[in-house]
């Protein structure tokens, strides 16, 4: 550590005690990683403060030192976001995990950002209300970390991604000042729109420290299930019930390799043909039940005419998590398969033939294993290339060409290179082709107005 950095640690200390600053390698050892896989990167330090005030302290003298920091929420993320590279310092939110206020006139939440995902949406329910995003990872995601890369879900095909729920928010700035970006309303024409501003913005332009999110009131859900021996009757059925109308809440998928790998580590054995390509969930949401109901019969018969598999359909809660556990849990069930590049990109609905054939063709002409899963019903493809037994120079030139052909693909199809979980460091390298030279300068100056010393340690530079 160089001699320069004690006093800035010191002081740190002095701020949040000796037990919430670590410098210690064992201790830092688990803000090292997130999900992205087999990237391992040692913090200069970890502060875990317990409040906006030390953050704000703490902000103030890194800026002033020209300390680089990386905010840290739960570590879920997989584009390297969480990472602590180039020797910087790591400030872990997980200690404000308050949830401040349900206001159920208003309709809204207020939470610190380190509350767990779970937590929020379970403590709303016990309000009647709702917070209308299933994200895979709420188990141990920070609603923090979610807004700041405005996560999706399966529910998003019907309200969007989080930053739609998003009212409001505290951030520290880079020179320590502390500012609520909006108003706990509905409606604003006051003024630019900060509070979207900092929705996605990856910890790059300040912390998140509260946020204030609209919630819904808690629908009846229906949920179908159906197996396709030919994947592109999937995504013709998947067409067919747009074309016709229909509205469902969530539209999701795997390919044969996702459910394989899913169900082996479920330990699940579903009834399905041992020919199946694709599997389709199709979820519906309501308010009267015999509605729902008549419109599920509808959309079964629309689904025969592209598989003669069954249609599994159930309003159980328990059913319904057994159905949906081979696409919610397919993530982790990769992380514990083998070293994976992982892709999440999106593209016009009409374009997702199109977008799945360009993938598995570009991954077969590298030499490289893969899974194709995710949000069909918006187009927001996760795709997991496999590393499995590659040496790690043939593993770096293929997946580099491959992830570079399969964005080029999604950019002239008219998507772009990330849906739901950032750019963080590992997309970085290809925000060029997504973005063009006059808007990426636009944003770096827009990051310099609000971060001149890139003490949030996040460059557009490239």
């Amino acid at each position: 550590m160089q001699p320069s950095l004690l006093p800035v640690l010191e002081n740190i200390r002095l701020i949040v005690g000796d037990s919430y600053l670590l410098t210690k390698p064992e201790d830092k050892l688990r803000f090292s990683k997130d999900y992205t896989c087999s990237e391992i990167v040692v913090p200069l330090a970890v502060v875990i403060p317990n409040d906006v005030e030390q953050i704000s302290k703490i902000v103030k003298i890194c800026n002033d030192s020209e300390v680089s920091i990386t905010v840290r929420g739960g570590g879920t993320g997989v584009s390297g976001g969480a990472l602590a590279f180039n020797n910087r310092l790591i400030i872990s939110l997980e200690r404000l995990n308050k949830i401040i206020e349900i206001n159920t006139i208003e309709r809204f939440v207020t939470a610190e950002a380190g509350v767990i995902t779970q937590d929020l949406r379970d403590e709303v329910l016990k309000c009647g209300l709702s917070f209308p995003q299933n994200i895979s990872s709420s188990e141990s995601s920070f609603i923090g970390g979610n807004v700041a890369v405005s996560s999706g879900s399966p529910k998003s095909l019907k309200y969007g991604p989080t930053k739609n729920y998003l009212l409001n928010m505290e951030v520290v700035l880079a020179d320590g000042h502390v500012m609520w970006t909006g108003k706990h309303v509905t409606k604003n024409a006051t003024g630019y729109n900060l509070t979207q501003l900092f929705a996605g913005s990856e910890g790059s332009l300040g912390i998140i420290t509260k946020i204030v999110l609209q919630l819904v009131v808690p629908q009846q859900e229906i949920l179908m299930m159906v197996s396709f021996l030919k994947i592109e009757q999937l995504f013709n059925c998947v067409y067919q019930l747009f074309a016709d109308g229909y509205s469902p809440s969530s539209l999701e998928f795997i390919d044969k390799t996702g459910y394989e790998i899913a169900a082996a580590y479920l330990d699940k054995k579903f009834q399905l043909n041992i020919n199946t390509e694709g599997i389709l969930w199709i979820e519906l949401e309501g308010s009267n039940n015999d509605v729902l109901l008549e419109e599920a019969g509808r959309i079964s018969s629309l689904v025969n005419k592209f598989t003669e598999e069954e249609v599994y359909v159930t309003q159980s809660l328990g059913e319904i998590r057994n159905l949906w556990s081979l696409r919610s849990r397919l993530g982790e069930a990769v992380i514990q398969y083998t070293s994976f590049q992982d892709i999440d990109l999106i593209v016009p609905r009409s374009a997702i033939w199109s977008m799945y054939t360009a993938v598995k063709d570009i991954a077969e002409d590298c030499g490289l294993n893969f899974t194709i899963f995710g949000h069909i019903g918006n187009g927001n493809f996760h795709i997991n290339l496999f590393r499995e037994n590659l040496e790690q120079d043939k593993w770096d030139e293929r997946k580099t060409a491959a992830v570079k052909q399969i964005f080029s693909i999604a950019v002239s199809l008219g998507g772009t290179i990330s849906g739901e979980h950032g750019i963080g460091t590992v997309q970085l390298p290809y925000l060029y082709l997504a973005i063009p030279t006059y808007q990426l300068n636009l944003m770096k100056e827009i990051k310099q107005v609000f971060d001149p010393k890139n003490t949030f340690g996040y460059s557009l530079n490239m």
